[in-house]
């Protein structure tokens, strides 16, 4: 029997990709309340959570409440398709904006960076199949 098999690993822990994206994204800060986007909004901006949470929704459902250190509009960066959801601020936050051509660099020269938006796009399914 492998040793191996008999012990468990646990997971690596996520990387934090925010001091990058503060450092070439556009950063904006949101208060409590404000949009960052609409359903329907043309693509411009991939965003990053510095600080703060923001809540994600479609056709009056909560789909997810993204926190620090995560991402959302990825998708629709990635397509160039109408949004799908609207994202709220529901505190005070602080949020960089990667643009498209902010966000393939990234992409292109970040070692795991494609890991963090595949895991990112994953759980935005699974939040959204959970919502419906």
């Amino acid at each position: 029997m492998n040793d191996l098999s008999s012990t468990t690993r646990s997971a690596a822990p996520p990387i934090d990709f925010r001091q990058l994206a503060r450092g070439l994204g556009t950063v904006i800060n949101y208060a409590a309340g404000d949009v960052v986007f609409r359903q329907g909004d043309t693509p411009k901006y991939a965003y990053i959570i510095l600080r703060g949470v923001v809540e994600v929704s479609s056709h009056d459902k909560i789909i997810e409440q993204v926190t620090e250190g995560r991402a959302f509009g990825i998708v629709s960066l990635i397509d160039n398709k109408p949004r799908s959801a609207t994202a709220k601020a529901i505190e005070a936050s602080e949020i960089a904006l990667l643009d498209a051509r902010q966000f393939r660099y990234m992409v292109e020269t970040t070692p795991n960076f494609v890991w963090y938006v595949l895991a990112e796009i994953v759980d935005r399914l699974r939040a959204t199949n959970s919502a419906l």
